[in-house]
């Protein structure tokens, strides 16, 4: 009994250690299995905004971190959202990102994961 019950327990560590919580996951990166080693990058694709507007500031930049720890513990806003809020703090004025570029590099080692998100854009204004 006890032989059995050490089995099943052993088998739902082992089950919970290699599987995760939540994944995260990368555009155009996938992995099978555990990873102890990855470093790769990605690139975003945003929607580009077609209206009427005037060049407030070019080449403002933001950067995000998130962090990964097993796939269980995640920490960090990488959303466009963040990104784009600290891009437009650079230019007063400016309302709306035009000729956005994100790039994604990511490394993992052993489990934990670092994901950084580079924003390069022109802040614009709309009209």
């Amino acid at each position: 009994m006890k032989k059995s019950l050490l089995m099943v327990g052993g088998a739902i560590l082992a089950s919970v250690i290699l599987s995760g919580c939540a994944g995260v996951s990368v555009p155009g990166a996938t992995t099978a299995g555990p990873v102890f080693f990855a470093e790769y990058a990605a690139p975003a694709i945003v929607t580009p905004y077609k209206g009427a507007c005037s060049i407030v500031k070019r080449d403002v930049k933001a950067s995000a971190t998130f962090k990964s720890f097993f796939t269980c513990i995640n920490m960090g806003d990488v959303s466009y959202a963040a990104l784009k809020k600290q891009a437009l703090e650079q230019a007063k004025g400016a309302n709306e990102l035009i000729d956005v570029q994100m790039d994604y590099k990511v490394n993992t080692i052993f489990g934990i994961n670092t994901i950084t998100v580079n924003l390069t854009a022109t802040a614009v204004k709309t009209k």
